[in-house]
């Protein structure tokens, strides 16, 4: 390695920190101490925050370790990575072999997780990375981690670390890979409920919709589908933009000698509209049902959307032999021969599910009630039994836009169906 930063032992014996880097990547030490080594990454036009972190030995100076770091970097919402051996677990399903610990001793690594926006990578391999014996009993725990915000899983949304096999130490070595390639696909559509109240808009749909009375459900869809995204790509709402916009021409007409108050008033009540506009569209991106629209919540719906999307990321993934495969086009390989596997008949003699499947199940007045038309009233309740920030289907409508337009579209989905 080109460049290093080392921090000697406190004792003789004792162990130090040592950061090592190629000479293409710029570093700068923000901080360091004998527990961690706090520091900007600079490659390729891309900056972060990384720690290299050993945390405390002794249980009593753990939460000194993790209040420190929260106190240097509170509050950090840029890209942070931390990585390193922590000395602490998140619960009892990281450490086998010896007795539980009691659930309160988690509490402060947990805290620390918690409200500094951390989470654990996606790994692969045998996450607990420390084996040595206590008493009589051989342990092993996760001790060693790689953990990141946020902010920088929307950096390296494909980001990774490894637990390797041990060498030469009690504890595995553990290899993060970043990687930035993104690969941007076409836009998917998705109905935005703050249009719901958009009289242009609503006037495009009614157009888009009428436009041929004689065309099919699914052509009216469309071509409403189509307007939308015309008008979206012209007028695109972006709440945040006017928050912004509003409190700097509020602070402008408050801090005015001649300030207007009926002004002032109409700026507030914009305000007002602005962050509810905000509340909602994050709410309906988090798919947080169970939270109601008002309670100031947009940073809690803003997290839940995040995390849902690295959920629903797949990153890496195992063949059928248990070898990870990280490539987008194997993982593909890897999916599509899975469910060939499972779909694929052995030839099972039918015999019984055929006698099973003709054996009558309902009586004459259940099926014909069963098989009967829905009413205009049933269709009607059926849809608005949905919740409308349910998502959305196929077309890319949620249930909240017919709801909303049900005099212009009921009509023509009750004739259809």
């Amino acid at each position: 390695m080109d460049s290093y930063f080392l921090i000697p032992p406190e004792l003789p014996g004792a162990g130090g920190l040592a950061l090592l880097w190629r000479s293409d990547i710029h570093i700068q030490i923000m901080s360091s101490n004998q527990k961690f080594i706090d520091a900007v990454i600079c490659y390729k036009d891309m900056k972060f925050y990384s720690t290299f972190v050993y945390g405390a030995p002794e249980i009593q100076n753990r939460k000194r370790v993790w209040d420190h770091l929260t106190s240097l970097v509170d509050p950090r919402s840029e890209p942070w990575f931390l990585t390193g051996d922590f000395n602490d677990l998140i619960d009892n399903s990281e450490k086998m072999g010896g007795r539980d610990r009691p659930e309160s001793s988690f509490s402060t690594f947990r805290t620390f997780l918690s409200s500094n926006d951390l989470f654990d990578l996606k790994h692969t391999g045998n996450f607990l990375s420390w084996r040595g014996v206590r008493h009589s009993h051989t342990v092993h725990c996760r001790l060693d981690r790689a953990l990141a915000n946020s902010s920088w899983s929307d950096l390296f949304p494909y980001e990774r670390c490894h637990y390797l096999q041990y060498e030469g130490s009690d504890h595995r070595l553990v290899l993060s890979v970043f990687n930035a390639s993104l690969r941007k696909g076409r836009r998917i559509f998705r109905y935005d409920r703050r249009l719901r109240d958009n009289p242009e808009v609503l006037k495009l749909v009614e157009r888009a919709w009428n436009k041929d009375d004689n065309s099919h459900v699914m052509m009216k869809i469309s071509r409403v589908r189509r307007a939308i995204a015309d008008w979206s790509r012209i007028h695109y709402i972006n709440s945040q933009k006017s928050i912004e916009d509003l409190k700097a021409a509020l602070d402008t007409e408050m801090g005015s000698s001649t300030a207007d108050d009926v002004l002032i008033s109409n700026i507030n009540q914009k305000l007002l509209q602005a962050y509810r506009a905000e509340e909602e569209f994050w709410k309906q991106r988090s798919r947080q049902l169970w939270l109601a629209l008002g309670d100031q919540n947009t940073a809690f719906f803003h997290a839940s959307t995040k995390g849902r999307r690295t959920r629903n990321r797949i990153s890496v993934i195992e063949n059928s032999v248990g070898i990870p495969v990280y490539e987008d086009g194997k993982i593909v390989e890897v999916i599509s021969s899975y469910f060939q596997d499972i779909f694929t008949s052995s030839n099972p003699d039918p015999s019984d599910i055929i006698i099973r499947a003709l054996t009558p199940c309902i009586s004459e007045a259940m099926n014909n009630s069963l098989t009967g038309l829905p009413s205009p009233l049933e269709i009607k309740e059926a849809l608005f039994a949905i919740h409308p920030d349910k998502a959305s289907g196929p077309d890319g409508f949620s249930a909240s836009f017919f709801q909303t337009n049900w005099d212009l579209v009921g009509p023509a989905l009750v004739h259809e169906i």
